[in-house]
């Protein structure tokens, strides 16, 4: 006849084991969810900052046309050599101001990148974590019948 210990011990050996693995899959829904939350702030952050550099962009642009046409239209100190070297130091200008914007953008790829990827290893580390190993789970299941057996003898 089966020993009544050895079968209690089991039965709240099956139960832990149960409790536990309910307990992590809820924590793994949390962790989930939590990883797409902040994946969805990284890509808002991202495109917030990428429109910001794209604007930018566009207004050294305009400063640019604009410091030209007002130049050409009024026509006023356009001779001789000054003309030429404001109209170049403008172009100048311009010029370092877009290429100041591509770092901009570049960075804000860059930094989108890296924390969504560090956003998935820090997300998928704490499932790993969550996982229940099953030679574990089948010794505590076994070791709790075994403290038992004998006990209602």
């Amino acid at each position: 006849m089966c020993d009544l210990g050895l079968t209690l011990g089991i039965a709240a050996g099956i139960a832990n084991a149960a409790g536990q693995a309910s307990a992590a899959a809820a924590n793994s829904a949390s962790m989930k969810a939590r990883y797409n939350f902040n994946q969805a702030s990284n890509e808002h952050d991202f495109v917030a900052k990428a429109n910001a550099a794209n604007k930018e962009g566009y207004q050294a642009t305009l400063e640019g046309d604009r410091a030209k046409s007002t130049a050409v239209a009024s026509g006023a100190g356009m001779n001789g050599n000054t003309a030429g070297l404001r109209l170049a130091e403008q172009s100048r200008q311009t010029a370092l101001s877009i290429a100041n914007v591509k770092d901009q953008r570049e960075g804000a790829t860059a930094t989108y990148i890296m924390q969504g990827k560090a956003n998935q290893l820090e997300a998928q580390d704490a499932l790993n974590k969550q996982r229940m190993n099953p030679m574990s789970t089948f010794m505590d299941i076994a070791s709790s019948g075994l403290k038992n057996y004998g006990a209602f003898q």
